[in-house]
């Protein structure tokens, strides 16, 4: 038997539902990307903590992710195991308490949070993703970041171990980072207070607004591309230097907002990266700013 008939008859072992070469061009917001070698998607965090344990275990390269938001898979794919998390999506709400599993979209904890009139994560509307991702990346807007409603944070060490759990106070929240690496989401548990449901809603309302005048939503993209560098907003740096409307192929540069390259249909993930390396090198040579990647880069570019 080969190497990967066996590691195929191992998954099945531990996984409800094992899929191989699965391109994951649908499972990212990007809309682009190569195959999966395997693709795991399980239905519960005992699952997923038995996938984590034999991919590390094998040595098998492996990716976690939620709603696909905020990566670049290579046009080559992943040769590896990527864990979705897009079963993993229960969430409980025990009085100002909101405790979800790591593939909660935060369009359900915003919808959730307005049920319970509970206030405080009205900031996340229309922000694409999963409470697991918003976590690792510290997700939010200029003054308003995940980290302000986290209370507590159970990890599992992708490595191999056990989990446990991580006030806020003990993990390195910044800038778009979390300093959490190489660990698994198992839940998050978020503490918001009593609203008053108009005022829930019309906070909301005023975020989304905001988004799709500011945002080029009609667009597959992964959001944001760059950290804004200290002191300047990347996409006003962009923007400067020309270069809205750049393209390669359907990749472009948004018009509407320099810090998007955006999908206009049937960009490659390598289209999308030289235009990375386009922007990078103007930015560069212009300001002389190593503009740094917001998103994660996948696989071999």
């Amino acid at each position: 038997m080969g190497r990967m008939e066996e590691t195929r008859k191992n998954l099945d072992k531990i996984s409800r539902m094992v899929q191989e070469n699965v391109p994951l061009a649908s499972l990212t917001s990007f809309r682009t990307g190569g195959p999966a070698r395997y693709l795991l998607s399980p239905v519960d965090i005992k699952e997923a903590e038995t996938i984590l344990s034999s991919a590390a275990g094998n040595k098998l390269p492996l990716l976690v992710i939620g709603n696909g938001t905020n990566i670049l898979v290579s046009d080559g794919g992943f040769a590896g195991i990527v864990l979705t998390t897009q079963r993993l999506n229960r969430m409980l709400v025990e009085n100002e308490r909101v405790i979800c599993e790591p593939g909660v979209r935060l369009s359900s904890l915003v919808k959730t949070s307005l049920i319970h009139c509970l206030t405080g994560a009205e900031f996340l509307a229309g922000v694409p993703g999963t409470v697991g991702g918003a976590v690792i990346s510290n997700a939010g807007l200029k003054t308003m970041w995940f980290s302000e409603i986290i209370e507590e944070v159970e990890v599992l060490p992708i490595t191999g171990g056990s989990p446990h759990r991580l006030s806020r106070r003990e993990i390195n929240f910044g800038y778009r980072t979390s300093g959490l690496a190489d660990v698994f989401i198992c839940g998050t548990e978020l503490r918001l207070k009593k609203g008053a449901e108009e005022e829930i809603k019309d906070a909301i309302a005023g975020h989304m607004k905001k988004r799709m005048s500011s945002q080029p939503l009609e667009y597959a993209s992964a959001g944001s591309i760059f950290k804004n560098p200290p002191g300047a907003f990347a996409g006003e740096l962009i923007e400067k230097c020309g270069m809205k409307g750049l393209c390669r192929g359907d990749a472009f540069v948004s018009d509407k907002h320099a810090n998007f390259i955006v999908n206009k249909g049937n960009a490659k993930s390598g289209d999308i990266y030289g235009l990375i390396e386009d922007v990078r090198e103007k930015v560069k040579k212009v300001y002389n700013i190593e503009l740094e990647l917001e998103i994660k880069l996948v696989g071999r570019f």
